[in-house]
């Protein structure tokens, strides 16, 4: 599938940020298919969540994300113009979520110097995805990373990084819903 990839600087991201303040490496990723007109697309459903992409994995606070995630999801897309009904919607949903950890070494200064100094971090990652229900063709897809604080979810950093990575999702006109 050919598609045009937005970028876009977040404020805030992924799943599980535990303070108001956002890391530098935070960010949101949307994609469109080039071809998915958008304008058929009335109501929307929810598929089964999938395993997060490579390499990530599932964490202890992973179905939690995502049962919020659905939530949140939903609110947007019913502010676009959708309509929820089901698995017989015109679009289907699909969220994942999971967390990878490592190694992230930082620049630290002491009165000796500058040295290196290794930091155990976890990065959590939410993505959402939309199908064409007829077709099955993947017609969006949206990301957003962050590091986390694997014990905890944020919900204020967990809505926000959600209407930042919606905002690129068409929205239906008032012309389009009354169809």
């Amino acid at each position: 599938m050919k598609a045009i990839a937005i970028v876009l600087a977040a404020t805030l991201a992924a799943c599980q940020a535990t303070t108001a303040s956002v890391p530098a490496t935070s960010h949101v990723q949307t994609t469109s298919a080039e071809a998915a007109a958008f304008a058929p697309f009335r109501t929307f459903g929810f598929r089964l969540a999938e395993q997060p992409p490579s390499p990530y994995e599932l964490s202890a606070r992973s179905f939690e994300v995502e049962r919020r995630v659905h939530d949140l999801v939903a609110a947007e897309l019913v502010g676009k113009g959708y309509t929820e009904t089901g698995a017989d919607a015109d679009l289907l949903i699909r969220i994942s979520s999971g967390t990878v950890s490592g190694d992230k070494t930082e620049p630290v200064t002491t009165s000796g110097g500058t040295e290196n100094d290794p930091q155990r971090i976890t990065v959590g990652e939410v993505v959402v995805d939309a199908f064409d229900r007829g077709t099955g063709q993947q017609v969006w897809h949206g990301t957003a990373q962050a590091e986390i604080d694997p014990k905890r979810i944020n919900g204020p950093a967990l809505q926000t990084a959600v209407q930042r990575m919606l905002t690129p999702f068409p929205t239906r006109s008032s012309q389009q819903a009354q169809r």
